[in-house]
């Protein structure tokens, strides 16, 4: 009885499927010396893997899709018959006359059960079927049968709350994604990236936002904030928060005005959650940084050299605390060259006592890593803290690089919306790459963006089912090309063999082995709602 003590106590723990199949392993794989389980999930009409472990490829295979109403051991157990087969054939080869016969056991997952009297369980109850696979024939004796029950039982109970758990952390995910901005404006000289990253112990929707205003084609006002709790009701504050911030600060307003007139909307909302936020209004032209703090922490510069440090400001107070000045900015110069980083606490844990010299200290080391991609050090900042234990709190990062120029023009910049669905889309997307790169005189490099960029296209129109922003920026010694959708599923290239199960998950085409092939390298990342293609076609010297 050890083996079951053991499940439930691990089963209490469990949060994910993961943690379910783990559990399922050790207390039930290992103690009985099966080589292979599965555990799935039922819906109306279908079983569906969960996960599984051991020697389990092939019974995956008939696991995945197998229909409720087939007449197999496994839907039989699906609705509601436990199956102990003492010789079967192998679940890897179920045709195959020449493997050896093995043993199989098909355990329904019953809702809610706490006994092992599987037998009053009907088809509704039934949450999942747990399968097992043993090396050879063997017996299961009657005690043996009824401990497996028992334990099905604890396993049908365990999937029924992750099930649920996952459910609702989809939903608020889902909903936190809505709230933020689809795409974020670029100022010729200011190139910007976010990144959202939810919470992974809470089921219910944070206050954390970002956003960018572009006020004018040289200013553009930099937004990271965090309203209290985990609600719907901080959603909502949060929603009405950042359309003020966003509105006061378009009619051109300075961050410690727009600040001071958003605590007086938040105060005639009359809600008790407190919100910190940070305004920081950039002029491109100048580099002058005005910043602005709601009791949130300071923004952060790495320079040029590689050196780091804070853009400081009066702290103030949140709002929701009645203030008793009216809230103070403060200016700052910045070189072109310079990277601004905006964050919320959950980026760096909640148990920092120094938030912005913890938040520093994470920016050294995302700068010593390597690269100095915009793109990629937003992945390294928020690698750095992946740790299941810390990501308690959900947490926005905001980038921007004021852009150095050589020469007197900067970066020229062109983008194109296509709408979801639209046919006609990739061949708009050709003609703007040729038109934009013929204006540019950079008509050479026509041909093969044309094609990259119609292949990306492409599979962002299939499989995000999104409208797609493109966007085209020509440095001095590069061209690059940024392909934006709301799917936040990477895009996966498609070797020319797969097996089947693992070709369901590739984009289908093969369009990003010719995006391989003739860029050379592309990137995938995350943003709030979605992804960001993208890649750098070099020009020719001289």
């Amino acid at each position: 009885m050890f083996p079951l003590r053991l499940l439930s106590e691990l089963l209490n723990q469990a949060t994910t499927p993961g943690d379910v199949v783990a559990a399922a392993q050790e207390c039930i794989m290992a103690p009985l010396h099966a080589d292979a389980l599965v555990l799935a999930s039922a819906d109306a009409t279908h079983l569906w893997a969960l996960g599984h472990s051991g020697r389990s490829s092939g019974l995956v295979r008939n696991v995945h899709g197998a229909a409720l109403s087939a007449s197999t051991p496994l839907a039989q157990a699906a609705r509601g018959r436990a199956l102990f087969l003492s010789a079967a054939s192998s679940p890897a080869s179920p045709d195959a006359y020449d493997d050896p016969p093995r043993a199989e056991a098909f355990l329904p997952l019953i809702a809610g059960s706490r006994t092992a009297d599987l037998a009053l369980a009907g088809q509704k109850n039934v949450v999942g079927v747990c399968c097992l696979s043993f090396p050879g024939p063997r017996d299961f004796p009657p005690e043996e049968r009824a401990t497996l029950s028992m334990m099905a039982a604890l396993l049908g109970a365990a999937v029924q709350r992750v099930g649920l758990s996952e459910k609702q952390r989809r939903r608020a995910e889902g909903l936190q994604r809505r709230l933020l901005p689809s795409t974020l404006p670029e100022l010729p000289r200011l190139t910007t990236t976010a990144r959202y990253r939810p919470a992974t112990v809470a089921a219910r929707v944070g206050g954390d936002w970002y956003d960018a205003i572009r006020v004018t084609d040289e200013r553009i006002v930099l937004v990271v904030g965090d309203v209290e709790g985990h609600s719907v009701e901080s959603a909502a504050v949060m929603s009405q928060v950042r359309t003020a911030v966003a509105a006061f600060a378009s009619e051109g307003h300075r961050p410690a005005t727009v600040i001071d007139r958003t605590a007086g909307l938040l105060g005639a909302l009359r809600t008790e959650l407190l919100v910190t936020c940070c305004v920081l209004a950039l002029d491109t032209a100048d580099g002058t940084a005005e910043v602005a703090l709601a009791g949130h922490p300071e923004p952060l510069v790495l320079r040029p050299d590689g050196s780091t440090g804070r853009l400081e400001a009066p702290a103030n107070v949140p709002l929701g605390v009645r203030a008793q000045d009216a809230y103070r900015g403060r200016e700052h110069t910045l070189p072109p060259g310079t990277v601004l980083m905006l964050y919320s606490n959950g980026l760096i844990g909640g148990n920092a006592t120094d938030p912005c010299s913890s938040a520093q200290t994470l920016l050294d080391a995302g700068h010593r890593a390597g690269s100095t991609d915009l793109e990629q050090l937003a992945d390294r900042l928020v690698a750095e803290r992946s740790d299941p234990q810390e990501l308690r709190d959900d947490a926005v990062l905001l980038l921007a690089r004021f852009e150095e120029t050589l020469g007197t023009e900067p970066p020229r910049t062109a983008g194109l919306r296509i709408q979801r669905r639209d046919v006609q889309g990739v061949k708009a997307v050709r003609n703007f790459v040729n038109d934009r790169l013929d204006a540019w005189g950079l008509s050479g490099l026509s041909e093969s963006l044309r094609l990259v960029a119609s292949e990306i296209v492409t599979n962002a129109l299939i499989h995000a089912g999104s409208d797609v922003d493109v966007r085209l920026r020509a440095f001095p010694d590069h061209v690059r090309l940024e392909v934006r959708d709301s799917d936040s599923n990477p895009p996966v290239p498609s070797p020319l063999a797969l097996e089947e199960e693992e070709n369901a998950e590739a984009e289908h085409g093969r369009g990003l082995l010719i995006v391989e092939a003739l860029a050379g390298g592309w990137h995938s990342f995350p943003n709030g709602r979605g992804k960001t293609v993208s890649l750098d076609l070099p020009l020719a010297s001289g």
